[in-house]
């Protein structure tokens, strides 16, 4: 019951975040830089993954990524409760505008079901990484996983492996897609495949494990 009061606490910041900072106004940006990107062709698909997956690192950015929200995470150890319902509660603080956002645009391209259960998915599997890095390292760092998941999130690693004399460079970014929560991944999930579910659950429930573990380290 304590761990679901401190959820809760966590989760009653996501509405003055919305209506009181950028946070709001940079979820609404994404969403119409994407639909514009649709009608220059990207296809459907990539933009709801895209709208998940960047929507959440946006959220994670706003909600858990300043000096002051990191600030507080100290404050909010000072109450009875445990750093994994704290990390909890803002994960899912975070995941909630990503998945309107998801929702929102994959209506207005006139997504299917399946779409949009795997942007959600991807919002859950990218939000907790977000989480996990943003808490000890802030805001920058989830920009850098934003242009990276926007740039090459949805390459496949054998893309980047096939080029000719591909050097450790690129064959070290495509060992980072094909471990990380990378959206070519999470493309089949509209189609039920098991093992891009179990990846996704994997990189949730190990973002929100790390992220309580940054938190603990508030005391």
């Amino acid at each position: 019951m304590r761990f679901l009061r401190c959820v809760h606490a966590e989760w009653l910041l996501v509405s003055p975040r919305l209506t009181r900072t950028r946070l709001g106004l940079s979820l609404l940006s994404l969403g119409a830089a994407l639909l514009w990107l649709h009608g220059r062709g990207l296809d459907p698909l990539t933009v709801v993954l895209q709208a998940g997956a960047l929507g959440s690192i946006i959220g994670a950015s706003g909600l858990a990524g300043s000096e002051g929200d990191r600030a507080a995470l100290t404050t909010a150890l000072t109450h009875p409760t445990t750093p994994l319902a704290v990390a909890t509660g803002r994960w899912l603080a975070m995941l909630a505008p990503a998945v309107v956002l998801t929702i929102a645009v994959a209506a207005a391209i006139g997504g299917q079901v399946g779409m949009v259960v795997s942007g959600v998915v991807a919002a859950a599997a990218v939000g907790g990484c977000a989480l996990a890095i943003v808490i000890p390292l802030g805001t920058g760092a989830a920009w850098t996983l934003f242009l990276s998941i926007a740039v090459a999130g949805a390459i496949a690693p054998e893309r980047l492996v096939a080029l000719a004399r591909p050097g450790v460079v690129r064959v070290a970014a495509a060992s980072a897609l094909e471990l990380g929560p990378a959206l070519w991944h999470y493309r089949d999930i509209a189609l039920g495949n098991l093992g891009a579910i179990l990846h996704a659950l994997a990189w949730t429930g190990l973002g929100i494990l790390l992220a309580s573990g940054f938190v603990a380290r508030c005391r």
